[in-house]
């Protein structure tokens, strides 16, 4: 079980990358990575370094993900490490008007920094 404190830090940092899709503002989303996270996301190759991944969200936004909302079902801290384990969504709006959405399930390891708790490696895949 980890900190209030903890818990806190994290559940606002997955509010603010959600707030990110919402405002179709990719820095936003990436301001909780540190600056030599990783992302691996589903059927590509590992994406590193919070300027890569911010132009991932970027590419991800204009593909139509328009809304990513995030579900933390366990977090489990080790010294200056979190784990978090997750469930989500994404509601993607197509270009020509088709919409519809997609389940998720993730891993994050949450590292502490001197800024806070930032995302050091996050990975997600399709979930029926």
């Amino acid at each position: 079980m980890v900190s209030s404190d903890i818990e806190e830090a994290i559940a606002k940092a997955n509010e603010n990358f959600s707030r990110g899709f919402v405002q179709n503002d990719a820095s936003i989303t990436a301001s909780g990575f540190a600056d030599d996270a990783v992302i691996f996301p589903p059927d590509a190759g590992m994406i590193q370094g919070k300027s890569a991944i911010e132009a991932f969200w970027r590419s991800v936004m204009a593909s139509g993900v328009k809304e990513v909302s995030l579900n933390t079902v366990e977090l489990l801290e080790g010294g200056d490490y979190v784990q978090e384990r997750g469930t989500g969504a994404l509601k993607v709006q197509q270009p020509g008007g088709s919409s519809g959405s997609q389940n998720i399930k993730y891993v994050v390891v949450w590292k502490r920094t001197p800024g806070g708790w930032r995302n050091m490696w996050d990975i997600w895949n399709n979930s029926p």
